[in-house]
């Protein structure tokens, strides 16, 4: 059973689509490579899914992104006795190199629902893990062997089980013949997800929204070549004859009522065509509006991609608040606060107790000989990038942080940037006003003439009295008796 074939693209992409664009199903598959007869056929084909992660951007950032956050969100070794964690096992599993290659051990159990990692050894030691691309192993059918074929060259991985002790030549694929030092073959840990089609590739969650997927590509491209080469203005608007002109109307004002005017109906680009006609110099003004295309049919894409977009999340349960959508509820919100923390237990969280269950029971068990301690992969903590935006508000209000320095602090995933140039990068606030006009008033003068003015209004409000170097007048005199 294959996933795509020209059949099912030209009913997964609605008929609107394909009057104008036809997706060929060259473009979702390459040249299949031949095994031979000793393998197991992965019930769909890894070139076509993996195919499907390029043309969808938003289903491959969706998978990229609910593994790394299972893999780098933080993990810790429990030691179940209390006993101290051999070094060895915590170098292991603290370094970098591990993580990468599980997340990509990850990326393909999404993606194709098998995986395998190959495990490197120094002699007879344990010494690190290896991520293989799933589009190029392919499982025995003794399922002891892996083939792995790039081109004309293969290799054979003997699949991991500690009870076996016979040795595979990783060239001919036969056991325990012709065994020499370069030639025996690595150890490679398998794993797949559930399915009926197979028990030994798994299926991938996602198929059932292929049609989603490809519509959602589809719609791109037609959207991009149809409306930008070919697009037809919904409105010709037609003016002509000469604006009547005085001290306070004149071509710049009419322009400016025209464009509020029509602003329902250009609202979208290209979606009306104006056009000023040449006139006498007494002809009156005279404006039409001429329909003459179907100014919803532009709308109903953009919806359609934005319900086919919801699909593609909703089959990945990534919240669009996780991708840093610009029309998510916003990073404050209850509802933000809720949906991210859902996605934390049961998205990421179910793949990291899957590569935890996968390395404890495999790895730490055998390879370093204990029981006694596991690894544990922790939530995301999203609250802690909520409290350092809040303590950066803190400090934009109070005047510590200048108002460009907030926006390239913070408002990266926003896709929010301010140039050291621009005339408001170094405003700061205080008490959510600047600190300009808090220091100088509303009309801000130079340092020099606001300290006059502030003397001079002292010396009106707080007269000094006069020096005893002065003179006194006869008058003042008087006064003293």
């Amino acid at each position: 059973m294959k996933v795509v074939t020209n059949q099912f693209l030209r009913q997964a992409v609605i008929k609107s689509v394909l009057n104008e664009y036809d997706i060929k199903s060259q473009e979702l598959s390459k040249d299949e490579m031949q095994y031979g007869n000793e393998i197991i056929q992965p019930p769909y084909d890894p070139f076509k899914l993996n195919n499907l992660r390029e043309v969808s951007g938003l289903h491959d950032i969706c998978i990229t992104t609910k593994c790394e956050d299972a893999m780098f969100a933080g993990k810790k070794i429990i030691s179940k006795t209390g006993s101290e964690i051999p070094p060895n096992l915590q170098d292991f599993i603290n370094d970098f190199n591990f993580d990468e290659q599980a997340e990509a051990f990850l990326e393909d159990l999404e993606t194709f629902g098998f995986a395998g990692l190959e495990l490197i050894r120094d002699g007879k030691d344990f010494k690190e893990v290896n991520h293989i691309s799933s589009l190029y192993l392919r499982m025995c059918k003794d399922k002891k062997r892996v083939l792995n074929k790039v081109g004309t060259e293969k290799t054979y991985f003997k699949v991991y089980d500690p009870n076996n002790n016979e040795f595979l030549n990783k060239d001919t694929g036969e056991f325990n013949n012709n065994i020499t030092v370069d030639n025996i073959a690595n150890e490679i840990l398998w794993f797949n997800t559930n399915s009926a089609e197979s028990k030994v590739y798994g299926k991938p969650k996602y198929l059932s929204e292929v049609d989603a997927i490809l519509t959602d590509n589809a719609i791109v491209l037609y959207q991009s070549n149809h409306f930008r080469s070919n697009g037809i203005p919904n409105y010709i608007i037609t003016i002509s004859g000469n604006v009547k002109e005085s001290e306070d109307y004149g071509v710049d004002e009419f322009e400016e009522d025209l464009e509020q005017e029509f602003k329902d109906v250009t609202n979208e680009p290209g979606t009306a065509l104006v056009l000023f006609m040449p006139s006498d110099d007494d002809s009156p003004l005279d404006i039409n509006v001429h329909k003459i295309g179907e100014e919803k049919k532009e709308g109903s894409f953009l919806e359609l991609s934005e319900s086919i977009a919801d699909r593609i999340r909703r089959i990945h349960r990534v919240p669009r608040e996780r991708l840093g959508d610009s029309e998510s509820s916003g990073i404050a919100s209850n509802r933000t606060e809720m949906l991210l923390k859902n996605y934390s237990k049961s998205t990421v969280g179910t793949l990291q107790k899957r590569i935890a269950n996968l390395i404890n029971k495999t790895i730490i068990k055998y390879e370093f000989n204990t029981t006694s301690h596991t690894i544990e992969y922790l939530p995301i903590n999203f609250e802690e990038e909520d409290n350092l935006i809040e303590r950066g508000i803190k400090l934009l209000q109070n005047g510590a942080m200048t108002l460009g320095e907030f926006i390239n602090r913070f408002g990266e995933s926003f896709e929010l940037h301010m140039d050291e140039t621009d005339e408001y990068y170094n405003v700061r606030f205080m008490n959510n006003q600047s600190l300009d006009s808090i220091i100088y008033g509303n009309d801000a003068m130079n340092t020099d003439e606001r300290l006059e003015t502030i003397i001079t209004s002292m010396e009106e409000d707080y007269p000094t009295e006069p020096s005893s170097e002065e003179s006194i007048t006869e008058e003042d005199e008087n006064l003293l008796k």
